[in-house]
């Protein structure tokens, strides 16, 4: 009852405004003196009367044309005829519509009123394509086309491919349909144009529809009744909401189908088109049979019925009859189905409805079985398998008859030919075989063809479903990527101000202060450019020109890149004329196409290249150049290079983040803008990015603009994360593995005070470091260039010299899967940004001391060798077995020391000792000695030789440095122990 109330009350607010806006025109039209004026507006209220009453709509169309046919302006002719015309096709007249378009365009010939023929072309084609001629309705818009590209008319442009977009659904070519209804789509958008619009939003749900694509019409279908409720298209609500329970109704979501097939039925009433309301009745029928109320479903198929009798629709007579007969039969009335059944026969056999014939047998084949009437059963059966074999072999079957009408011409010409000769009875009979074969011939090509249509529609549904995928991969990636983008500076952001809050009386330094305010600029930008992108999208992005002096505003966007070029020793050079370019122009777009090309280049260009920013005026308008000397772009991937949230290179080991959107907004505002944007690219060699724009210069004028550093420029920081030095503390080391400058000085910040820092700008550099210096930890970022933090961690704990180190791995890629994947490489602590910097600290902390544990643990005077609880790393282990294996086998002779130990491990003796000293906290020398101490200790406390004899077993050759170091160890001489 709620719902029908709102309904209700929002079909008389409709009528209200509709009411209104009929009233108003009625007021401009009796104030109107010219008959031109008078015209346009009988158009205007024709076209509003159309979403009240037919018939007075009709009625002020006929008025106008009266009007126009009477004065002695052609053009005005023309465009009346196809006013009358497009509205005759609406209301089903086809023919009507054809001969009147005719008119139009006759005349318009005659006038070389080319907007009028292009029109009558487009109304033709539309009407052509109602009558089912889809070659001749593809011959007029085609022409329709051809003749709006040279007038620059895009909405007649957009009619035609909205049409052929009809067409093709309608022979099941989907993604060619979908093509068309895009195009036509984009032109109406741009040219405003919110009605035709709405109807492309309504056709491309109901092609999504078709392809049993349910979410994907329901999409698209409440975006065109949203627009249509908004400009008050009664007729366009209609139709996405008749199409809308249908799609409620496949979902099997019954509440929400009866709700929206109400609304359009009742819209439809209101309209007067009663052939619709017959087919929202008929499908509301079918809603309440799939409910499997009955009763009510025959209701409706009553109510369909009578208006089908009354509008003379044959194909919905005979369809609700049969629906009609099946609700009897459900409800065991079967003489009643069986007479309703004998009407939609009777209907099917008038209009040669093959396949209504056969459903009509097929249910009176079953009525007739249940009850025990064998015979009737029998012969509805055999005339429903007949029909379904005449349906699906028509083909086959005509050519059959071909070939048979054939061979007894050829009997009867045999005949006569018997009576000339033998030989052209020969002849006849050679000639059958002829026809027999390509009889044979022409059926094999026609199955050929039904399995090639086939075949191709299977193609055609796999095309769609890829697009969909690849849809699906690139919003996956969008998000990851931008969410890397975010988590790099929040983290930079975030750090700092949690120090501040636990040390408030600690201040930040100048660097910090400076590195905060780089991040949150980095962070206000992607915002500003993901709401830029969302305006484009909606329309909403306007232009907003003020005159001022366009080189000037170009000469201080370049100018922000000074600093930054200078840094890296890039040579960048600009060229940008001294004089004044005075016109108007958005100045906040140019500049964001400036700086978004200018930072691309500079990104991706190595320190010492080359970049350069040109700018010239030309009459036809201003032309922008950037080029780089940098790496360049593969020819395969520049059409991609526009696209959103595309990126040349996808891999976490890339050379430069990026949210792939900062090319995107460029073209979009360049197009925004009426310009062109083009881009060239020579692998190895660089990449150069065109832009023209046309600008129209104005003669005089002053520069209300006054400079103001830009929201993009890129601030350079001499913090201490850049400064070189060795520092000479007694304390642990840890190595920094980062390529952001701002994260790398911000984690050093936190730990200089306790551990020396060494840092590396990639992990190639990194593994390289950790070789030459073995250090205490390593803390290493995921995605890096050159090598990413897996491959690092991978190559640190498979090599024998660094697999003892600890890894902690940073990234802003959060998720259980990645975390699990970076521990699976050997990682010994994972943390995600944003992190706490205290956190890092502790974890920092308890690794290394974890480690410094395990070494004392192992260095206890009268623990024995047990490389298991030295190290979890497998590799470790490894080397410590090998090397205890060493010690048994030659620790009894006095000649084998580290030298021999060096070249019995492969090893040098500094990759030795730091092995050795990082996993016992002994000295290569020191573990061949206390190991000879303990093996003489046990030998002691057996008394299995005298010291003497003891320390010549043990390798020890001079028995004072034996006693010596006996004493040291255990603290009494040998001959006490």
């Amino acid at each position: 009852m709620r719902r029908l109330l709102f309904l209700c009350c929002l079909l008389s607010s409709c009528l209200m405004f509709s009411q209104e806006k009929e009233d108003s025109l009625q007021l401009e039209l009796r104030k109107a003196k010219h008959d031109t004026s008078r015209v346009k507006i009988l158009h205007q209220l024709a076209f509003t009367q159309a979403n009240t009453s037919r018939d007075k709509a009709r009625e002020s169309m006929l008025k106008a044309l009266d009007i126009a046919l009477k004065t002695d302006n052609d053009q005005l002719k023309v465009t009346s005829y196809n006013h009358y015309s497009n509205f005759l096709r609406t209301q089903s007249m086809v023919d009507s519509s054809v001969v009147v378009s005719n008119l139009a365009l006759s005349l318009a010939k005659e006038i070389n009123f080319y907007k009028g023929q292009a029109t009558a072309y487009s109304t033709l084609g539309g009407s052509y394509w109602e009558k089912g001629n889809f070659e001749k309705s593809k011959e007029y818009l085609e022409k329709c086309v051809a003749l709006a590209s040279e007038i620059d008319d895009k909405i007649q442009i957009g009619n035609a491919y909205n049409v052929l977009g009809a067409i093709h659904t309608q022979t099941i070519e989907y993604t060619k349909a979908m093509e068309y209804y895009t195009k036509a789509a984009r032109i109406f958008k741009e040219a405003g144009a919110t009605r035709r619009y709405i109807l492309i939003l309504g056709n491309i749900g109901f092609v999504y529809r078709s392809m049993d694509n349910l979410d994907g019409a329901e999409r698209y279908l409440l975006e065109a009744d949203s627009l249509a409720k908004a400009i008050n298209d009664q007729a366009a609500r209609a139709f996405s909401s008749y199409n809308l329970s249908i799609v409620y109704r496949k979902r099997g979501e019954f509440d929400k189908a009866i709700a929206a097939n109400l609304n359009a039925i009742s819209i439809y009433k209101r309209l007067g088109n009663r052939k619709r309301v017959a087919f929202g009745q008929y499908t509301m029928g079918k809603i309440y049979w799939e409910k499997e109320e009955f009763q009510q479903a025959l209701g409706y198929y009553q109510q369909a019925l009578e208006i089908s009798i009354s509008v003379d629709d044959s194909v919905n007579i005979g369809h609700t009859h049969q629906e009609i007969a099946r609700c009897f039969h459900k409800l065991n009335k079967n003489q009643q189905a069986k007479e309703h059944l004998q009407k939609a026969k009777a209907v099917a056999d008038g209009i040669a409805l093959d396949v209504l014939s056969m459903e009509v047998h097929q249910s009176l084949s079953q009525i007739f079985a249940e009850e025990g009437n064998a015979d009737a059963a029998y012969t509805n059966l055999l005339a429903y398998t007949e029909l379904k074999d005449s349906i699906y072999t028509k083909e086959k079957r005509e050519l059959a008859s071909d070939i048979e009408a054939k061979y007894q011409n050829e009997q009867k010409t045999q005949e006569i030919a018997l009576l000339e000769s033998d030989k052209k009875l020969q002849a006849l009979q050679l000639n059958k075989r002829v026809n027999e074969r390509n009889g044979i011939i022409a059926f094999s090509i026609v199955i050929l063809l039904l399995a090639a249509l086939l075949y191709n529609q299977y193609r055609v549904k796999q095309k769609a479903n890829r697009k969909l995928q690849e849809l699906d991969r690139l919003k996956s990636s969008f998000f990851a990527n931008i969410s890397h983008e975010f988590r790099t500076p929040l983290t930079l952001i975030q750090g700092p101000i949690e120090q501040l809050e636990q040390h408030p009386e600690e201040q930040l330094s100048q660097d910090t202060v400076k590195m905060i305010r780089r991040n949150s600029n980095r962070v206000l930008k992607l915002v500003n450019q993901l709401l830029d992108l969302s305006q484009i999208d909606e329309g909403s992005l306007k232009l907003e020109p003020t005159e001022g002096d366009m080189f000037k505003c170009l000469r201080a966007a370049c100018s922000s890149f000074n600093s930054h070029a200078a840094q890296r020793k890039i040579d960048y050079r600009v060229r940008i004329p001294q004089t004044t370019l005075w016109a108007a122009f958005d100045r906040d777009k140019l500049e964001k196409i400036a700086y978004n090309l200018l930072g691309n280049a500079f990104k991706f260009s190595e320190d010492g290249a080359t970049v350069s920013f040109t700018a010239s005026y030309g009459p036809p308008g201003l032309e922008m150049i950037v080029s780089d000397t940098g790496k360049g772009i593969p020819q395969e991937k520049l059409p991609f290079v526009f696209d959103r949230f595309y990126q040349v290179d996808g891999s976490s080991t890339r050379e430069n983040e990026g949210s792939g959107i900062g090319l995107a907004l460029s073209r979009d505002l360049v197009e925004l803008m009426d310009g062109t944007i083009t881009v060239s690219s020579i692998l190895g060699k660089g990449t150069t990015f065109k832009i023209h724009l046309p600008v129209e210069e104005i003669k005089s004028g002053e520069d209300p603009f006054i400079e103001k550093p830009s929201e993009y420029q890129h601030e350079i920081s001499g913090s201490s994360a850049f400064q070189t030095g060795t520092d000479e503390r007694d304390i642990p080391a840890v190595l920094l593995v980062e390529d952001n400058t701002d994260m790398r000085y911000f984690i050093k910040e936190q730990l200089i005070k306790d551990f020396k820092i060494q840092e590396a700008l990639d992990g190639q550099k990194g593994l390289e470091i950790a070789k030459a210096h073995a250090p205490d930890l390593v803390i290493t970022d995921l995605m890096m260039p050159k090598m990413d933090g897996i491959e690092l961690c991978k190559r640190l704990k498979t090599n024998l010299h660094t697999s003892h180190i600890p890894v902690i791995m940073l990234t802003a890629k959060a998720g259980q899967a990645n975390k699990i994947k970076g521990l699976e490489t050997g990682a010994d602590d994972y943390l995600t940004k944003p992190f706490d910097a205290k956190e890092l600290l502790v974890r920092t902390r308890n690794l290394i001391a974890q480690r410094k544990k395990l070494r004392e643990r192992y260095s206890g005077k009268e623990k024995p060798i047990d490389p298991k609880e030295i190290t979890v790393t497998s590799i470790d282990q490894r080397f410590l077995e090998q090397l205890l294996k060493m010690l048994e086998e030659h620790y009894a002779d006095g000649a084998f020391g580290v030298p021999q130990m060096q070249q019995a491990l492969a090893m040098s003796k500094s990759q030795l000792h730091r092995k050795t000293k990082a996993l016992t906290d002994e000295s290569p020398g020191e573990l061949l000695r206390n190991f000879r101490l303990k093996r003489a200790a046990q030998l002691l406390a057996q008394k299995a030789d005298t010291v003497t004899q003891i320390a010549y077993k043990v390798g020890f050759n001079d028995l004072s440095y034996f006693t010596k170091c006996f004493k040291e160890r255990y603290g009494v001489v040998p001959s006490s122990y």
